[in-house]
């Protein structure tokens, strides 16, 4: 149980802050190089990660890690930095390095081992607007046998920069800080047996009762988790003549115990596009848009901005430049209509109420969860 413990908790840090969006492709692929990477006008690092199974999401192409020889950065204005491995397949420019500039141009030259090099389109960063406000509406959806199920629909209003291109892509970020109760993991044996969590701050005492170790707090009890975007959403015809744009449906938050445990922060991102940059994910959109679950992989081919100069493998993916802006807003737990049901835990014929039993970083799939606070949080 321990070791298998250990495996999920690393499997889940590897994974933080990944959207996930899967791509099946024809075999024909499999020795394509994905690139995947971006450079903003906020302070770097910035990422760039290689693989060579498309696995795409906005920065994080799951798949097998590739190794190059170079991986650098160029701008318009003769300035460059070449990027340093940090992880498995995944690049960074170094704090302090290079900064996205809006109005200026970038692309990246990837060189590998076997002598392909890879370079993508000048790519410009076009200026970002502006998130002018964050709203919700409440819903009540009724079910059968059940109580209904309440949720907040989110909507932003914005505006973009005079004369310029109206290309954007808009991101949700939903946060939430939840409390479990690690030291009531069930055990695989007996059934409906507690075995607490070695992070928990619980262990057995000599008479096999679940006691609090003296001196030892837990270090999993207290997460953020912020559940992974479903799909990307970039602007289509949304922008009025005066460059507006009005009640953008970003996507909804259920209600219920752990999402609204305390407070849940809403973070809309609207992030400038090329058009290049604008192909791309709107393929994406559509995609995931045609497709009857939104877990469900994606097939087909994808726009690129990149090449091989020398004709020796296929290339996938992205690297592109989007100047970004972005407003948060706190939705508290005080302001529902409803009564949250608090849930319970069946056990060996016994119930118990309250937060589930689990290790808080792997108790939400679907999610990233971290039991380390973001700087921001208010």
């Amino acid at each position: 149980m321990r070791w298998l413990l250990i495996f999920l908790v690393g499997w889940m840090i590897a994974d933080a802050c990944v959207e996930r969006i899967n791509f099946n492709l024809p075999h024909n692929y499999s020795t394509d190089v994905v690139v995947d990477g971006l450079i903003t006008n906020e302070p770097g690092p910035y990422t760039v990660k290689l693989s060579s199974v498309i696995k795409t999401d906005d920065t994080y192409p799951l798949g097998v890690p590739l190794y190059a020889k170079y991986v650098t950065i160029f701008d318009n204005v003769g300035n460059s930095e070449e990027l340093i491995l940090t992880g498995q397949g995944v690049y960074q420019t170094q704090t302090g390095g290079i900064q996205g500039v809006i109005g200026r141009e970038y692309h990246i030259k990837v060189e590998m081992e076997d002598g392909s090099i890879f370079e993508s389109a000048p790519d410009k960063m076009n200026p970002v607007g502006g998130v002018d406000s964050v709203y919700y509406s409440f819903e009540s959806h009724p079910r059968e046998d059940q109580p209904p199920a309440y949720l907040y629909r989110i909507f932003m209003d914005g505006h973009s920069s005079p004369g310029e291109d109206n290309y954007f892509r808009w991101k949700f970020n939903g946060t939430y800080v939840v409390e479990t109760l690690p030291q009531f993991t069930h055990c695989p044996s007996p059934p409906c047996g507690y075995c607490p969590a070695p992070c928990s701050g619980y262990a057995f005492d000599s008479q096999n009762n679940i006691k609090p170790i003296a001196g030892k707090s837990c270090s999993c009890c207290r997460c953020w988790v912020t559940p992974r975007e479903g799909k990307p959403k970039v602007s289509d015809n949304q922008v009025s003549a005066n460059g507006k744009f009005s009640k953008i449906e970003m996507g909804t938050i259920p209600i219920d115990f752990y999402t609204f445990f305390e407070k849940y922060r809403v973070e809309i991102v609207q992030m400038s596009l090329s058009r290049a940059g604008f192909d791309f994910w709107k393929a994406i959109q559509a995609q995931k848009e045609g497709v009857g679950s939104l877990f469900q992989p994606i097939t087909g081919t994808l726009p690129t901005n990149l090449s091989e100069v020398n004709h020796l493998r296929g290339v996938q993916g992205i690297f592109y430049a989007s100047a970004v802006t972005k407003k948060q807003i706190y939705l508290d737990k005080s302001i529902h209509p409803v009564d949250i049901i608090v849930p319970e835990d069946f056990c060996a014929g016994a119930i118990r109420q309250g937060a589930i039993g689990m290790d808080c970083r792997i108790a939400f799939p679907g999610s990233t969860s971290t039991n380390v606070q973001p700087a921001d949080w208010k």
